[in-house]
C-alpha cells in the first residue's frame, strides 16, 4: 500500500504545484514542456503511449498509483496491482495526447495545427542538407516540437544547427533556405 501511496502524493503535490506556477502566476514554460525525447513514428505511435515532459511523468505517476492503490484495496496481489497500474497510466497517457488534449484546445478555442510548418515558419536543421540530399528540421510551434524531412531550396549545403527558412512545403517535404540567404537576397 505504502508503494503507491508515497508516489501518488508526491506527484499530486507537483502536479498542483505545476498548476499554480501556471495559472497564478502566470508562468507558461519553465522546461517542463520540452520532450525528452521523439520517436517519430509513422505506424503505431509508440511515443503517445511514453511520457515525455515532466509534466506526462506526474501524471503517469499519479494514474499508476491511483489504480494501485484501489487495487490493493480491494486485495489484488501486488504484481497485479502494479502490471494493471502501469497499463493503466500508458492508457492514460494516450487519451491525454488524443482525447483530453484536444478539449482542453477546442476549450481554449485553439485548433490544433493541421498544416504545419507553414511557409516563412522559422526551424532549426538537426541533421545536415548536404549535396542536394536530404535532411531534418525541427520547428516548434505551441509548445510542442515537430521534425519532417528537409531539401535546400537553393542546393547549398546546410550545417546541423542552422537557423533555416521555410520556403516550400509538400506532403511530408519541406524546401528550407538558411537564414543568412535570405538576409542576402533581401539587401
Amino acid at each position: 500500500m505504502i508503494f503507491f501511496l508515497v508516489p501518488a502524493v508526491i506527484s499530486f503535490v507537483a502536479l498542483a504545484a505545476e498548476m499554480i506556477l501556471r495559472s497564478a502566476y502566470k508562468i507558461k514554460n519553465f522546461g517542463a514542456d520540452r520532450y525528452f525525447f521523439d520517436f517519430h513514428g509513422k505506424t503505431v505511435p509508440f511515443e503517445d503511449f511514453v511520457p515525455h515532459t515532466v509534466s506526462d511523468i506526474l501524471i503517469f505517476v499519479l494514474a499508476f498509483s491511483a489504480l494501485g492503490l484501489i487495487l490493493s484495496a480491494v486485495s489484488m496481489p501486488v504484481a497485479g496491482s502494479v502490471f494493471c497500474g502501469i497499463v493503466f497510466a500508458f492508457i492514460v497517457m494516450y487519451l491525454k495526447k488524443h482525447f483530453f488534449f484536444n478539449l482542453f484546445l477546442k476549450a481554449k478555442g485553439e485548433k490544433l495545427p493541421k498544416n504545419r510548418p507553414d511557409v516563412d515558419d522559422k526551424a532549426i536543421c538537426t541533421e545536415a542538407i548536404i549535396n542536394g540530399g536530404y535532411g531534418k528540421i525541427e520547428f516548434f510551434y505551441k509548445g510542442r516540437g515537430y521534425t519532417l524531412t528537409a531539401m535546400s531550396a537553393n542546393e547549398t549545403d546546410i550545417e546541423a544547427g542552422k537557423e533555416v527558412t521555410i520556403v516550400h512545403k509538400e506532403k511530408e517535404i519541406c524546401w528550407v533556405e538558411k537564414v543568412e540567404e535570405e538576409l542576402e537576397e533581401t539587401d
